[in-house]
């Protein structure tokens, strides 16, 4: 992970990903169940979403940079890159 990487997910509104440690990565998607929200995931290696949800956000505004300070954020995703 590096935090140009997380600037650039933050300055795009949480669209693209930010590679992690062992082959994961942190991925954006939509939220069905609950319509207009986003939500920030950890793939495993094999492409699969695991248990954790990062973060959520309204993306009917485009509202991550609203949501979250940028130093917040990066703190956040610095949780899981062990």
């Amino acid at each position: 992970m590096n935090n140009d990487q997380i600037t650039s997910f933050y300055n795009n509104n949480g669209f693209g990903r930010i590679d992690l440690a062992n082959g994961r990565e942190i991925r954006s998607l939509p939220s069905f169940s609950q319509f207009g929200l986003m939500t920030l995931r950890i793939f495993n290696q094999a492409g699969e979403p695991e248990s954790d949800v990062i973060f959520q956000w309204d993306n009917l505004s485009s509202a991550l940079a609203w949501a979250i300070s940028l130093p917040d954020f990066v703190a956040l995703i610095a949780q899981y890159t062990h």
